[in-house]
């Protein structure tokens, strides 16, 4: 009699892993970082904001009857609400029956907690966008909610725009190279808010990874005369046996700021790809002077099985308030 061999055996199980590995992030760090609204009950929302003007300090001489008055006013700002809602997710009958690799419960779960993580990415790409906000105008044009680019933008809005008064300064933005981007450069910057603001800033800095690398890169170069000169490159733990060249929070004597990395910053809006800008650009905001108002908050809708099987979507109603965009600003930088 002859021994049976592992390659004459007939109907072998497959050796199939049961789990499904993702590689991808799943943080939205402005979204999380901004502070909720009260819910709206209207479309467009306004609310006021005001700056303070200058006035003399000459004196007044003595025995002098006051005849002339001023009165301060405020600037409205207005925000459109926006309906964001996923692609939807599909799954037939027999993609429910059936046991799949990675799925503990059926596939229509899964397609729907995935959906859900969808619509929590879209939302982040818009908040870091430069959309500006629009009204609803059929049969194509939706309403839209401004994005964070938009409300800091030191131009006019097409519209709904920022009263000039309270639009953050050109000198607020920083729109060279990613190269030529230095301490300096931000310096002046954070000079340029605290002059708004009348007081040193205190902001985040959403970021995409190579301006969050090149800003840890300078405790590591000095610049001169001739370019950049290594003065250090690591900070060395001995005892850990570390390499780290990380540095997250900056310090001037006009403010100071966090980097936080972000992977959704000036995206596509058409399909969400990242453009050039996505990994070398950044908002500095300060958290006090946001909200996130949802008229609806993000809900999955299940629609009705025909036949072909479990389906739905998800979608949010919101919309992102600057309530007032002084002392903030940005930097887009594509190269």
């Amino acid at each position: 009699m002859s021994a049976l061999f592992e390659r004459q055996q007939v109907l072998k199980f497959q050796e199939v892993g049961d789990l499904i590995f993702i590689a991808e992030s799943l943080k939205v760090p402005f979204g999380r970082l901004i502070k909720r609204a009260k819910k709206p009950v209207q479309t467009l929302a306004e609310w006021p904001g005001q700056v303070y003007s200058a006035h003399g300090f000459g004196g007044t001489m003595d025995g002098t009857d006051h005849t002339s008055y001023e009165h301060t006013t405020r600037e409205k700002l207005e925000a459109y609400v926006m309906i964001q809602r996923t692609k939807g997710w599909q799954a037939t009958k027999l993609a429910n029956l059936t046991r799949t690799a990675g799925v503990k419960k059926s596939e229509m779960a899964k397609q729907m907690a995935d959906d859900g993580i969808h619509l929590s990415q879209q939302m982040e790409r818009q908040f870091l966008s430069d959309m500006d906000t629009q009204v609803e105008a059929p049969p194509g044009t939706p309403y839209q909610s401004r994005g964070g680019f938009s409300w800091l933008s030191d131009t006019a809005q097409t519209t709904k725009p920022v009263p000039a008064a309270l639009r953050p300064a050109a000198a607020n933005h920083y729109t060279g190279t990613l190269a030529n981007f230095t301490p300096a450069a931000l310096e002046a910057m954070l000079e340029s808010m605290s002059m708004e603001k009348k007081s040193p800033v205190d902001l985040e800095n959403v970021c995409g990874i190579k301006l969050k690398s090149k800003m840890s890169s300078w405790m590591a170069h000095d610049a001169d005369v001739a370019g950049e000169t290594v003065t250090r490159q690591y900070n060395l733990d001995a005892s850990e046996k570390k390499f780290e060249q990380i540095v997250d929070f900056f310090k001037f004597d006009s403010g100071s700021l966090r980097n936080l990395v972000s992977y959704f910053i000036l995206c596509d809006e058409a399909d969400g790809a990242n453009s050039l800008k996505t990994p070398r650009s950044g908002l500095l905001f300060d958290r006090d002077m946001w909200e996130l108002a949802y008229m609806q908050n993000p809900h999955h809708f299940e629609q009705e099985d025909k036949g072909a099987g479990p389906r739905g979507f998800h979608d949010a109603v919101y919309m992102l308030k600057c309530l007032n965009p002084l002392g903030q600003g940005t930097i887009q930088i594509s190269s």
